[in-house]
């Protein structure tokens, strides 16, 4: 899937939360994927194009990153973003979910997974953030930088220099290949933060990783689960273990 068709295919939900953007392709049953920040839904089109043919497959935007429209007070916190996940699946009456979370999406699926086991098929955490190790030492930095107002002006400086983008100073840091994100994708991901008021917010709400943090610590269910290491061309890798929460299934995506 290139930049055109992610544009083409985009769909909107209403949601108490906001007009929440979303990606649908692909037939079955619900398959829901939760990118990172500062990233959208275009992180997910190679999976989706790989597993269209079995999943009905849901790639969305978090609030206040990409196209999703919110008001600006509208809570951005890790809680929040889970509790519009809800309100997404009840908007597009999904019923039970294979959910898939990667870097801080797999943070708000873990929250989702602990508040509403009934909702989950299956809970697939790739690279993401942990109840014991969040926010990850990478993005600290990024955070601090975010509460300054540091991080819109970076975005800015990424989109005119793609090559900047993908160095230890920008987007590389939180990739195992710093190479992977193109041009097209550095696009994509940073042109919503820096086009309205909301998305240049949000770069100053990433601070909200810790907001949830003593409900993450004390919802989560220990499963024993593992994770593995996995790719699928642009895939941020900033920790590799998992918080199992209410009896997830760990599974490596294709």
């Amino acid at each position: 899937m290139d930049a055109e068709t992610f544009h083409a295919r985009r769909c909107f939900a209403e949601t108490p939360s906001g007009r929440i953007a979303y990606v649908e392709q692909g037939r079955g049953p619900a398959a829901v994927f939760l990118h990172g920040v500062p990233l959208n839904g275009f992180h997910w089109r190679h999976v989706i194009d790989a597993v269209g043919d079995l999943r009905r497959c849901i790639a969305l935007d978090l609030m206040g990153l990409g196209y999703t429209e919110i008001r600006p007070d509208q809570d951005v916190s890790f809680a929040a973003q889970a509790r519009m996940l809800a309100e997404l699946c009840d908007a597009l009456d999904l019923g039970p979910i294979d959910l898939v979370g990667n870097d801080s999406g797999g943070g708000i699926a873990q929250l989702f997974a602990a508040g509403h086991p009934e909702r989950l098929r299956t809970l697939t955490l790739t690279n993401c953030d942990t109840h014991d190790n969040w926010p990850p030492e990478a993005v600290k930095p990024i955070i601090e930088a975010a509460r300054s107002g540091a991080l819109t002006e970076a975005a800015r400086l990424m989109l005119a220099d793609p090559g900047f983008a993908r160095s230890a100073a920008g987007l590389g840091v939180a990739y195992a290949d710093p190479s992977a994100p193109t041009d097209e994708a550095v696009r994509v991901y940073l042109e919503p933060l820096v086009a309205t008021p909301e998305g240049s917010r949000t770069c100053g709400a990433t601070g909200c990783r810790s907001t949830a943090h003593r409900r993450w610590r004390s919802s989560r269910r220990s499963a024993g689960c593992a994770c593995r290491r996995s790719s699928c061309g642009d895939w941020p890798t900033s920790s590799s273990t998992c918080a199992g929460a209410a009896g997830c299934v760990i599974r490596s995506p294709v």
